[in-house]
């Protein structure tokens, strides 16, 4: 009777508190949620959203281009197919607020599961310098497109294999899978040859005499079968031979903000000395972490190269590393972890519930530089939609979400090639207007909606077309001719 009225002992408070990899969902959640309106800030996401409504509601996928009226009828798929679906999925849910807490849970989800695979090897503390490292490298890319719904499916790919190298083990052959569902959601998933291929390589080489040969073959039956996951798409092989035919011609290349050389702003100085940290890391083993040492050498060289890649440097590199910086550093006390009380899943749920609510209760809708309203509003009072327009590359986009054939837009790795980009950006850096105006006459443009202040807008001032509208974002003008409404249109 005594022990049972005797005072309770206290509930450890650890007990009450999320575990680090539930805390970490929940700060990188809460804080894009307060950046919400910035996830929405690219051209692309809105025809991404508009090609998923489109299948949705055919119940088909493109084969052909419908959305521009430079190139329709051209062979294009919908290579990201899946990400596009989900992207529209969210925006039917819950509007742009839905597609903004989707991209934002994908990326906690991510990062969380980041620092649940670095506490395996390293302390706490060290695994979340690497996760916050890795978050502030990919922060410049962290927008509501198909590339950052394959975040997850890349970490849990690069881990497995990773794991079973550790292991000196053969692939999970699960991991089959995961690459076809990467192959349906974002084009970078040929990377994924590359980290099969090396981490297999390693997995062999370092495994006992007696067990290589087995090893060997059942790395070399996985890499063989990983082509066929990759054609697991309804578009078989041409979503792979896409990136062959982008990387061949080139031609978009130079006019894609994303496809420049790395900046040597704070986040490329950041990343130059994560990836010379790194690879110190992995040289101190020498011969044992060759493969890793060239898969962390191909890795900076694509991020150099085109800074778009920074995203797969971030997400792959921490993983080569962490069991060698972990072999490096001290060995570390384990130290017990309470089992988690149910109150501490309720401060879990209550934690996630506020950004989750805080996102889709906002009015949020994507920046008008991506998404000229007023002056579209202004060319429909007009009377000017019903011809063929011309827009800057930014206003692509925009105009596939709202129903209007483009000139030219973001999806320059299928169309808009065969000189067509080429010389549309040089006719537009050209200091006469002639070439850019044979261009549009060429194609039948009967108005223009381009960029507030571009080389577009002086050559269609100086060649007389009428500015029908004009704000800080957008002008809009018509064909010489064309009636000019008031200021306030």
């Amino acid at each position: 009777m005594a022990e049972i009225l005797a005072a309770p002992r206290p509930m450890p408070v650890r007990r009450l508190r999320p575990d680090g990899a539930t805390l970490v969902l929940v700060g990188v959640l809460a804080f894009l949620a307060s950046q919400a309106g910035r996830l929405l800030g690219d051209p692309d996401t809105q025809w991404h959203v508009a090609v998923g409504a489109r299948i949705v509601a055919e119940g088909a996928l493109p084969w052909v281009d419908r959305f521009s009226h430079t190139f329709a009828g051209a062979a294009w798929i919908a290579k990201e197919w899946l990400s596009q679906v989900l992207l529209y999925g969210a925006f039917a849910a819950a509007g742009w607020p839905g597609v903004a807490l989707l991209t934002a849970l994908v990326v906690a989800g991510t990062f969380a599961l980041m620092y649940r695979w670095l506490c395996g090897d390293l302390a706490p503390t060290s695994a979340l310098v690497a996760v916050l490292l890795a978050a502030v490298l990919t922060a410049p890319h962290l927008l509501a497109r198909p590339h950052v719904l394959s975040f997850p499916v890349i970490l849990l790919t690069t881990c497995a294999l990773v794991g079973a190298a550790e292991r000196r083990a053969g692939p999970p052959w699960w991991v089959l899978g995961l690459f076809a569902l990467w192959a349906n959601l974002h084009a970078g998933f040929t990377i994924g040859f590359a980290v099969a291929g090396l981490i297999g390589l390693e997995a062999v080489a370092a495994a006992p005499a007696g067990r290589r040969a087995g090893l060997a073959l059942r790395w070399g039956m996985f890499l063989a079968a990983m082509p066929l996951a990759a054609c697991a798409t309804p578009y078989g092989p041409r979503a792979m031979l896409i990136t062959i035919t982008l990387f061949g011609s080139g031609e978009p290349l130079p006019y894609i903000q994303e496809w420049q050389p790395l900046d040597l702003d704070t986040v490329g100085i950041l990343a130059g000395a994560a990836m010379l940290a790194l690879l110190l890391v992995l040289a101190r083993e020498g011969w044992r972490n060759l493969p890793r040492i060239v898969l962390l050498l191909l890795l900076g060289a694509m991020t150099l190269r085109h800074g778009r890649f920074l995203d797969l440097f971030a997400l792959i590199a921490p993983i080569l590393a962490a069991a060698p910086l972990a072999r490096w550093l001290p060995p570390r006390a384990a130290a017990p972890v309470p089992a988690p009380h149910p109150v501490g899943w309720a401060v879990a749920a209550l934690l996630l519930a506020l950004p989750v609510g805080l996102t889709l209760t906002r009015p949020l809708e994507p920046d008008p530089a991506v998404a000229p309203r007023a002056a579209l509003d202004a060319a429909r009072r007009g009377g000017l939609t019903a011809g063929p327009v011309y827009n800057s590359f930014d206003f692509g986009g925009f105009l596939i979400g709202a129903g209007v054939p483009t000139f030219v837009d973001g999806r320059a790795d299928q169309i808009f090639l065969g000189g067509f980009t080429r010389s549309l950006n040089e006719a537009i850096a050209a200091e006469a207007d002639g070439p850019f105006l044979d261009i549009l006459s060429r194609h039948g443009v009967t108005w223009a909606l381009v960029q507030a202040g571009s080389p577009e807008a002086r050559h269609l001032a100086r060649a007389g077309w009428t500015r029908i509208h004009a704000d800080a974002v957008a002008a809009v003008f018509g064909r010489p001719g064309a009636a000019a409404l008031s200021p306030a249109g």
